[in-house]
C-alpha cells in the first residue's frame, strides 16, 4: 500500500511539473502589420514541427513572394554553407504540395531570445523572423507586405 501511495505521489508531481514547464514556454511567435494582417509561427511536438501562417501575401527582402496561407518550415544549410528556408504548403482540396523557392536567410550572432525558438522583430513596415540555429548562430529572414503596385520576383 505504501509503495502505491509513493508511486501515485511521484506521478502526480511529474504531471504537475511538466504542465508548469509547458505553461512557461511559449508555443508561438507573432508579428502584426499596421493593416492588422499578421504572421504567426507555431511549434508542435507532433511530426509537423514548425508551422508558418500568414493571412496576407508577403514579400521577402530578397524579392521572393510568399502567398497567404499555412506552411511547414525547415531551415537548411547548403553545400555552399549558406542557409535557406524551405516553405511547403499543402493544398487540401487538390491533394497537392506547393514548395516555394528556397528563401535565402542571413546569419547573425545571437541576440536576446524570447523563450520560443522562433521570434520576430517588428521594424517599420517589416517583420524580421529570427531562428536560433545554435548558441552561436541566429538565422534571419525579413518579410514585408506585398505591394500590388510593385513587381515581385517569383
Amino acid at each position: 500500500m505504501r509503495t502505491q501511495a509513493v508511486l501515485t505521489l511521484a506521478l502526480w508531481l511529474a504531471v504537475r511539473a511538466s504542465s508548469q514547464e509547458a505553461a512557461t514556454h511559449p508555443t508561438h511567435a507573432e508579428c502584426s502589420f499596421s493593416d492588422g494582417s499578421r504572421i504567426t509561427v507555431t511549434y508542435s511536438l507532433d511530426p509537423k514541427g514548425y508551422r508558418f501562417v500568414t493571412d496576407g501575401s508577403l514579400v521577402t527582402v530578397k524579392g521572393m513572394r510568399v502567398p497567404a496561407g499555412a506552411y511547414s518550415l525547415a531551415p537548411a544549410k547548403g553545400s555552399d554553407n549558406n542557409w535557406t528556408l524551405t516553405m511547403k504548403k499543402k493544398i487540401m482540396e487538390k491533394g497537392l504540395l506547393v514548395v516555394l523557392p528556397l528563401l535565402p536567410m542571413s546569419t547573425t550572432t545571437p541576440a536576446a531570445a524570447s523563450g520560443f525558438p522562433v521570434f520576430f522583430d517588428h521594424t517599420g513596415g517589416s517583420c524580421t523572423m529570427h531562428w536560433p540555429e545554435n548558441k552561436d548562430t541566429v538565422l534571419s529572414l525579413e518579410f514585408t507586405k506585398e505591394n500590388a503596385d510593385l513587381p515581385v520576383v517569383n
